[in-house]
């Protein structure tokens, strides 16, 4: 097996990468160009790993080298390393694990693509890094990171709602009826007055970049913001779907998220505080229209992902179990 690690601020994404992304069907999240410009804007340096097998790709990985925080939150230069930190393999910008095996690869090759891609990982790190932290993973996945006797640690779960309605006042139907009559009436007041965005494909990427940085601030969140750059990149992309309310041309809420024929899955958010002009509830309605999109359009279900999990459960969301299998070199 051949392993490419890839630092994508000093050396292009290669081409196959987008080949691969494409013909296993994932979610433009893991799109090159969008990939490099979160790593342009990341206070950790981003690695990105192909594992290729008789020339064709087996499996692609992505993540961040994570040491002490920088210094004023500054963002990593090319080919920065911190003194000593791990490999947080994860994907970058949503809730799910940062490696995606070939749909054709036989289940019995996976452990030794895990091992040749930790062992290029480890020569290209060098001593900068003690070992990997798998993130994220699920249940099914468990037992392909976790051999060898490592330690596997439960994390914060996921979340998500499977489709079981022909539609919404089917779904409102299910609800309790104290939660029915709120959340009918939130979804009623959001499209008072505003502009909804309800599955369209591009946004104001300045608009857009700011609300995700306020949103981020405004938890204490100390991840990077994303630049304009990301948004830009995704205006138009397939499957890329966002939701959110505008007064005229001004954003008040958004979500980015991302179509698969099968599922939808929600990532960045942003919403604008009221007392900057914004309009409250509107965060609960763009729940509800991701639900009434996933529901018009078909699709299995929605993730709506990490945090917040009991509030997530009201709209009738279950959680699936993440873990973080660390293993040292």
């Amino acid at each position: 097996m051949r392993v490419e690690i890839v630092d994508p601020m000093t050396q292009p994404v290669p081409t196959d990468w987008e080949v691969f992304r494409k013909q296993e069907g994932l979610i433009a999240a893991w799109d090159a160009d969008a990939l490099t410009a979160v790593a342009w804007c990341s206070t950790r340096p981003i690695r990105l790993g192909i594992v290729r097998d008789g020339g064709r790709v087996a499996a692609v990985f992505s993540g961040e080298v994570v040491g002490l925080p920088p210094r004023g939150g500054r963002y990593t230069e090319p080919g920065a390393l911190p003194p000593l930190g791990w490999f947080n393999c994860r994907m970058l910008i949503g809730f799910t694990s940062g490696f995606v095996f070939a749909a054709e690869l036989p289940e019995g090759d996976r452990a030794a693509v895990l091992a040749a891609f930790e062992k290029s990982l480890r020569r290209r790190l060098g001593r900068h890094c003690l070992g990997i932290v798998y993130r994220q993973v699920t249940d099914d996945m468990v037992p392909v990171v976790a051999r060898r006797h490592r330690p596997h640690i439960r994390t914060t779960p996921n979340t998500q709602l499977r489709n079981r309605w022909p539609d919404m006042e089917d779904y409102f139907a299910d609800l309790p009826r104290d939660r029915r009559r709120r959340l009918r009436r939130i979804h009623e007041e959001a499209a008072d007055g505003t502009r909804v965005l309800a599955g369209a494909g591009e946004i104001d990427p300045v608009q857009a970049a700011a609300l995700a940085q306020a949103t981020l601030r405004k938890h204490g969140s100390s991840e990077a913001p994303l630049p304009v750059r990301y948004f830009q990149l995704l205006g138009g992309a397939e499957g890329v779907r966002y939701f959110g309310h505008l007064a005229g041309d001004r954003l008040l809420s958004f979500d980015l998220a991302f179509d698969d024929g099968k599922r939808l899955v929600t990532t960045v958010t942003g919403a604008l505080e009221v007392r900057d002009g914004g309009r409250r509830n509107l965060y609960f309605d763009l729940y509800l229209r991701e639900i009434d999109y996933m529901i018009g359009h078909g699709r299995e279900g929605c993730e709506f992902g990490k945090g917040m999990a009991e509030l997530k459960q009201r709209f009738g969301c279950e959680l699936i179990p993440q873990t973080a299998v660390p293993a040292a070199w």
